[in-house]
């Protein structure tokens, strides 16, 4: 996909491929921000233990093996702060989604939208894509701020199509496509 390793976002924001030494500091970030994360990501339920994150972390590497998972680690000022990833590549295509999560500390300071904007161009421009989508839950408003700042379109709206907190959440579903950069 791409040889380099990590990018610099601004400086304060460094984004770089996860490495299975991480686990200790994600996890012990997931672990301060469970509630939050809990209710908008299905997956923080079962991250109970370091030895969990671990395994997603080699899991990760293995899928960027196969270009199917193009997963960061979020760094400011050096510190763990969350993650991004592209996922669901389509390469015949060139489409794939965004995902991401922050600490609540890293929080309401434009650290997610930098990191999205900084992505975006990597996605277009080292990963020749040409599509990308990003789904929210409706309920999330960072998560559809982030999107509405990075310059992405909302497409629509889907019903009931994220499973999180125990029940169906309707989900906005925005892309961008290449030459409609912002």
């Amino acid at each position: 996909m791409t040889k380099k390793t990590s990018w610099t976002v601004d400086e304060h924001i460094q984004i770089r491929f996860v490495q299975p030494d991480d686990d200790k500091a994600l996890f012990a970030l997931v672990d301060e921000n469970r509630t939050q994360l809990e209710e908008y990501m299905p997956w923080a339920e079962d991250t109970k233990t370091v030895v969990n994150e671990h395994r997603f972390l080699e899991y990760c590497q293995k899928q960027m093996a196969k270009k199917a998972l193009w997963p960061t680690t979020i760094l400011v000022d050096g510190q763990v702060a969350g993650m991004f990833d592209f996922h669901d590549f389509d390469h015949p295509n060139h489409h794939c989604s965004i995902g991401y999560w922050l600490g609540k500390r890293f929080q309401h300071s434009g650290v997610m939208t930098r990191v999205t904007e900084a992505t975006v161009k990597i996605a277009f421009e080292e990963l020749d894509m040409h599509k990308i989508t990003l789904l929210a839950e409706v309920e999330n408003e960072a998560s559809n701020a982030v999107a509405v700042r990075s310059g992405f379109h909302l497409d629509g709206t889907l019903k009931e199509h994220i499973y999180s907190a125990g029940k169906f959440h309707d989900a906005n579903i925005y892309s961008m496509v290449k030459n409609s950069e912002a």
